[in-house]
């Protein structure tokens, strides 16, 4: 709870309008129509024309926009109004993370009979659903058929997770059947006719309960949150707060694309945190919205539009709230005051494409080796172990991440350059 009633008053009128894409950001190019990059060594030329706020973070007026020919000369003061993050190699590697989080899993699967599952198998799984799904296949589970009551209707992580789970469930179970009706015969499995493999294949159907289904990946997925805060970078905590300092009206919030959520990072994130934003959980809040498309789907950086927009409405919101419970006035005026957004993440595609296209100044997470990142991989044309992406859909990623390149504001090699970044982007 760390923002003034002024911040209320700005971030109450943001404008949501969708042609512009702007979210109360206006395009006001300078003469000769390109802003010079700072000077600073990790602060990168930004090539195009720079968004700021009217008046506010969140808010323009007509009566604020005519200002007189004294005041229209004068330089607004910048200040951080809100500031976004990504999570996974952003504030942690993901991918020991994930490693832990599927160790989890498969000790889950253990617990309840399903041994010997090992925590590729699931990647594995997870792969191949995703290839079907992208293909327009309805083959998910062992029996491969439609009416499995966990095929996914979209492709995120946590339904891919769910499916995956089943499938080799499932697998476990119909390949365990198999064996026993094969040893009460006196035969071989490969020798057992069509309708009592059609039979078993039921059986493994309705045997496998979505409940525990439910209950493994919920084991996954605690484990997740646990690790993340195990593996967090060394300086993302002191750089945090560091920034809350510098900057005490600052509304902070996570935008994922993934599961990661720091309000159940009780031990280090959450206390740091106002609100998150995630790809997969916040879906059914944006369906019927007009930018609205499926991730794996998206090829062009304003397709990402919505995920960002929503988060800049929660921020505004989460202001709104915390300064009516301060009851709290700033002595500096709102025309004063230009409020910024900073984007922090470290993927060119999603981080920094999308949060572009919608007026956030850009800070790209490029850290030194030690750090362990990973996803970076794509853009050099691997695919991490962890990653559940098609070829496809790597493609695209490689793509939109070369044509986000000159949308870059900053680049950092370690968190502990973050607070300065921030402070000079606001010059």
């Amino acid at each position: 709870m760390r923002v003034s009633s002024t911040t209320v008053a700005l971030l109450a009128s943001i404008s949501l309008q969708a042609p512009s894409f702007s979210l109360g950001f206006h395009v006001s190019p300078p003469a000769g129509g390109r802003v010079a990059a700072p000077t600073r060594n990790n602060v990168s030329g930004h090539q195009h024309h720079r968004l700021r706020l009217e008046g506010a973070l969140f808010s323009t007026t007509t009566e604020d926009s005519e200002t007189t020919s004294a005041t229209a000369t004068q330089k607004k003061k910048k200040k951080l109004g809100l500031l976004t993050f990504d999570l996974d190699d952003t504030l942690y590697p993901i991918a020991p993370v994930l490693g832990e989080a599927n160790t989890a899993f498969s000790t889950a699967m253990s617990n309840f009979g399903y041994v010997g599952i090992q925590p590729s198998d699931i990647v594995a799984a997870g792969k191949q659903i995703r290839m079907d799904i992208a293909e327009g296949a309805e083959t998910v589970g062992a029996s491969g058929k439609a009416e499995d009551p966990l095929t996914p209707t979209t492709v995120n992580h946590k339904e891919i997770r769910l499916a995956a789970i089943r499938k080799k469930m499932e697998e476990f179970i119909l390949d365990t059947k198999l064996k026993q009706t094969a040893d009460d015969w006196a035969t071989d499995v490969d020798d057992l006719t069509a309708p009592v493999i059609k039979s078993a294949e039921k059986w493994a159907r309705t045997t496998v309960h979505s409940s525990v289904v439910q209950a493994v990946y919920n084991a996954w997925e605690m484990e997740r949150h646990h690790a993340a805060e195990r593996h967090l970078f060394p300086d993302a905590i002191s750089a945090i707060k560091q920034i809350q300092s510098d900057n005490p009206n600052v509304i902070i919030g996570a935008v994922t694309d993934g599961s990661a959520n720091p309000m159940l990072m009780v031990f280090s994130l959450m206390p740091l945190f106002d609100f998150t934003v995630s790809w997969e959980d916040d879906i059914a809040n944006v369906q019927q919205m007009e930018q609205f498309q499926e991730l794996s789907a998206v090829d062009k950086s304003d397709e990402l539009s919505w995920i960002y927009r929503l988060a800049v409405q929660k921020g505004k919101e989460m202001s709104a709230i915390t300064s009516e419970i301060k009851k709290n006035n700033d002595s500096e005026e709102d025309d004063d005051v230009e409020w910024c957004w900073v984007h922090v993440g470290d993927d060119l595609a999603y981080d920094v494409g999308g949060a572009a296209t919608c007026g956030a100044k850009t800070v790209l997470v490029d850290l030194s080796p030690e750090y362990g990142q990973t996803a970076r991989l794509r853009l050099e044309g691997k695919t991490p172990e962890w990653s559940t992406e098609s070829e496809d859909e790597l493609g695209a990623h490689r793509k939109m991440s070369k044509n986000a390149m000159d949308k870059v504001d900053a680049r950092i090699q370690t968190l502990s350059q973050l607070p300065e970044v921030i402070n000079e982007l606001l010059k």
